[in-house]
C-alpha cells in the first residue's frame, strides 16, 4: 500500500532564491471588492503555502498578496490573452505594515496604496499620513476556523476595533526574549511536518508556510529601519474554492536562472537543474501538501526532499499526490490531463516567451465528494471559470475537481519585455515538462485503470 513519508528534514535558508524587491514605479491597477476597501487589513498567513522563497499572506477570502517584485508585477500585466486562464487573477497592489507593540506582539497591516486625487495615480503613502487600525479577523469568520478556507464566505472587512484593544486571534506572532519569533495559530487543521523543531502551536501551518512566514516577519523587522511599508502584489487565491485543497507545486523546465542572473547565481542554478529531476524531465518537486482521509491530516513535502529524488522517486510522488491514504484518486487524473494539454496547447503559441525557474500548480479538494469539494465562491471576475461556463455539459463537471495554474515570474521575459534578450521560439524546457508531466500521468492511469489514455 502506498503511503507518504515524513522523514525530510529542513535545511537552512536558501536565500539565494529570493528576487530582488525593488521600489515598482505607479501604475494603475484593477481591484476585487475587497481590495478596493480604504481600510487597513490585518494580514496572516496562508496556511496552505506548500513551496516559494517569498512569504504568501491571506487579504481575504479569494485575495493573496506576496512581495512586491518589479519584474513580476509587470509580467503578470503583459501577459498574453492565451495565458490568462492559466494564471492566478492580478488584483493590484496593496502596502504593509509590520507593526510591532511593546508586548512583542507582531502585526502586518495591509493597506491601499493612496490615490493622488491631483492625478490619479496610486502612489505610495508618505511617511507623514496617519495610521488607521487594522481591521481584525474575528475566531468565527477565521481562515483557520476549520479544515476548509473558504466554508464561511466572509471578507474581512470588518469593524475596525482598537489597536490597543486585546483581541481574541486565531493567529498571532511575537518577538520572543531570545530574538526568535513564536507564531501561534488556533485551527482544526493539521500538517504533518518533517521538521522535528516545529512544536504543537505551529502544527496547524504548513511547515514551509510557517517558514517563509517567520522569515519573512523577521525581514521586515530589519528592513523598518529604512522604511516600514512594503509593497506587496494581490494575488486571486485559487485554491480557496477547495475544501481541503492538496497542492502539488513544481518547478518547471531545464534551465532556472533569469538572463540578468550574476554568474555565480547562474553557475549554481545549473549545477542544481543538472544534479536534479529538472534536466532529465523538465521537472522538480517544489513542495507538496495531501490530505489524508483515514487521519483528517495533511502530509507535506519541501523542495530539500524534491532535490533528492531519482525520477522513479519523482514518479511516485506524482502517484502519492493522488492517494488519500486510503486509496488512489483515479477520477482526477482525466481532468488533470485536459488542463495540462490545454497549457502545452497555450505555450506552443507563445514565441520568444521563456518561464525561468516559475512553478505549476497542480490543485484538488481533498474530501472525495466529487464537484461537492468546490466551495461556491463569488466568480464572476474569473475568467477561467467564464470561460469554461462556455463549454457546458459533463465537461465542466470533470474539470472542476481540479486546477492547474502557473505561478512566480520573476525571471520570465519575452520579446520587448523590458529591453531584455530576444528569445527566438517557444520554451521548449517548459514544454518538455509538461510533456513528461503528461506522459508520468497517463503513466499511472494505465497501470491503475489499465485504460488507454486519450492523447487528443
Amino acid at each position: 500500500m502506498l503511503g507518504l513519508g515524513t522523514g525530510s528534514s529542513y535545511e537552512g535558508l536558501d536565500n539565494s532564491e529570493a528576487g530582488p524587491s525593488t521600489e515598482m514605479p505607479e501604475y494603475s491597477s484593477s481591484t476585487d471588492d475587497d481590495v478596493a476597501d480604504t481600510e487597513p487589513v490585518q494580514l496572516q498567513p496562508f496556511i496552505h503555502q506548500v513551496g516559494g522563497h517569498n512569504c504568501v499572506l491571506r487579504f481575504s477570502e479569494t485575495t493573496l498578496c506576496k512581495p512586491l517584485i518589479t519584474r513580476e508585477h509587470l509580467f503578470y500585466e503583459s501577459l498574453p490573452h492565451e495565458l490568462k486562464e492559466f494564471v492566478p487573477d492580478y488584483r493590484g497592489i496593496i502596502e504593509v505594515e509590520l507593526q510591532e507593540g511593546n508586548d512583542g506582539q507582531i502585526t502586518l497591516v495591509g493597506k491601499p496604496v493612496q490615490t493622488d486625487n491631483n492625478e490619479g495615480s496610486r502612489c505610495p503613502m508618505q511617511g507623514t499620513s496617519p495610521r488607521a487600525s487594522p481591521k481584525q479577523f474575528e475566531r468565527g469568520n477565521s481562515p483557520f476556523s476549520s479544515g476548509s478556507e473558504s466554508e464561511h464566505a466572509q471578507s474581512p472587512v470588518l469593524p475596525v476595533r482598537s489597536r490597543n484593544m486585546v483581541t481574541e486571534s486565531p493567529y498571532s506572532a511575537r518577538l520572543l526574549r531570545s530574538g526568535s519569533i513564536e507564531v501561534s495559530t488556533q485551527t482544526d487543521t493539521v500538517f504533518q511536518t518533517p521538521d522535528p523543531k516545529s512544536g504543537p502551536k505551529s502544527a496547524n501551518l504548513n511547515p514551509w508556510s510557517l517558514k517563509c512566514h517567520k522569515r519573512q516577519l523577521a525581514k521586515m523587522r530589519m528592513d523598518n529601519q529604512d522604511s516600514n511599508l512594503k509593497k506587496f502584489i494581490l494575488l486571486e487565491n485559487v485554491a480557496a474554492k477547495f475544501r481541503y485543497p492538496c497542492i502539488l507545486d513544481l518547478k518547471m523546465g531545464t534551465r532556472q536562472h533569469g538572463d540578468d542572473a550574476p554568474e555565480a547565481k547562474k553557475n549554481s542554478q545549473m549545477r542544481k537543474c543538472a544534479s536534479t529531476t529538472s534536466s532529465a524531465v523538465g521537472l522538480r518537486l517544489i513542495g507538496m501538501q495531501v490530505y489524508q482521509s483515514t487521519s483528517g491530516q495533511f502530509v507535506c513535502q519541501n523542495k530539500y526532499h524534491g532535490r533528492k529524488l531519482s525520477v522513479a522517486g519523482f514518479k511516485e510522488v506524482l502517484e502519492l499526490f493522488l492517494y488519500n491514504g486510503e486509496k488512489m484518486r483515479l477520477e482526477l487524473i482525466d481532468p488533470i490531463l485536459n488542463h495540462v494539454r490545454l497549457l502545452y496547447k497555450a505555450i506552443q503559441k507563445q514565441e520568444s516567451f521563456r518561464f525561468y525557474s516559475s512553478s505549476l500548480l497542480i490543485m484538488y479538494g481533498g474530501d472525495e465528494k466529487s464537484c461537492d469539494n468546490v466551495v461556491e465562491l463569488d466568480s464572476s471576475k474569473d475568467s477561467r471559470n467564464q470561460h469554461s461556463q462556455t463549454d457546458g455539459g459533463a465537461h465542466d463537471n470533470i474539470n472542476c475537481l481540479v486546477d492547474v495554474r502557473m505561478i512566480d515570474f520573476a525571471h520570465s521575459t519575452h520579446q520587448g519585455f523590458q529591453g531584455d534578450k530576444k528569445h527566438n521560439g517557444v520554451d521548449d524546457g517548459y514544454l518538455f515538462g509538461l510533456g513528461n508531466l503528461i506522459t508520468i500521468f497517463e503513466d499511472i492511469q494505465k497501470r491503475y485503470t489499465g485504460q488507454n489514455a486519450d492523447n487528443g
